[in-house]
């Protein structure tokens, strides 16, 4: 035998369909109530159209300051790497520094610098493309200057070689680009990324500053490079990517 709903008594002043009203000797289903107009009255529908209001206003005063808070995280890290580049170019004209040394302290502290830098950002979705607008812009500059459509002598004798402009299209712009590269695909979310940025920054710059000084005993296969060079870039990229 099939089971039957119990049945509740509404009063006639609760529930009316038109013209039509219930008697108090009417009885209505559960399954009658929620579809009738007095049950929805019951549920209070202008406070939940209210509390959808409240959360779309919650909502959107939380992406307008993620928003402020990316653009000024972008300014302060972009400001902080043209400081970093100038204050190099600085002590290099002064010869405070050799030209190689300061060419491979900028090498390694900016990609470091800018990782740490990841987690000023917000937690947005878009907070990686903010992160990444930075590496875009020195690129531009490495561009400008490595065509010589405004040429930065001080820029270039910072970051090169052996001075020449178009060096810049060469390591330095292929630097910031994986830089760029690995805030836009990787981020936060994957330790690739962060691995990949410590062997490139860390380990591949102490890379030369120890092969030239006790890179005596070259690879073989490769005379450019020595065995202190390589074991080093391992050894500090390796402890890098971990700390």
């Amino acid at each position: 035998m099939a089971a039957t709903l119990p049945l509740s008594p509404i009063n006639h002043q609760l529930c009316r369909f038109g013209n039509n009203s219930l008697t108090t000797h009417r009885f209505c289903s559960p399954g009658f109530l929620i579809s009738s107009p007095c049950f929805i009255g019951l549920t209070g529908m202008g406070s939940a159209t209210q509390l959808r209001a409240r959360r779309s206003l919650i909502s959107s005063a939380v992406a307008t300051n993620s928003l402020l808070h990316d653009v000024g995280a972008t300014v302060a890290v972009l400001g902080g790497a043209y400081a970093l580049v100038l204050s190099f170019e600085s002590l290099t004209k002064r010869n405070v520094i050799q030209q190689s040394l300061s060419r491979k302290l900028v090498h390694i502290l900016s990609g470091l610098l800018f990782v740490l830098a990841w987690p000023i950002f917000s937690g947005s979705t878009e907070a990686r493309y903010f992160a990444a607008f930075v590496p875009l812009v020195n690129g531009l500059r490495l561009v400008i200057n490595g065509l010589s459509i405004s040429p930065n002598s001080m820029l270039i004798k910072s970051v090169t070689r052996e001075g020449r402009a178009e060096e810049l299209l060469k390591g330095p712009l292929f630097y910031v680009l994986a830089l760029l590269f690995s805030a836009v695909f990787f981020w936060r979310e994957s330790p690739i990324g962060m691995i990949s940025l410590a062997m490139m920054c860390g380990g591949d710059g102490i890379a030369d500053i120890m092969g030239r000084k006790f890179g005596s005993t070259k690879i073989p296969y490769n005379p450019r490079k020595s065995w202190a060079g390589s074991i080093s870039m391992f050894i500090f990229g390796f402890f890098i990517s971990i700390a």
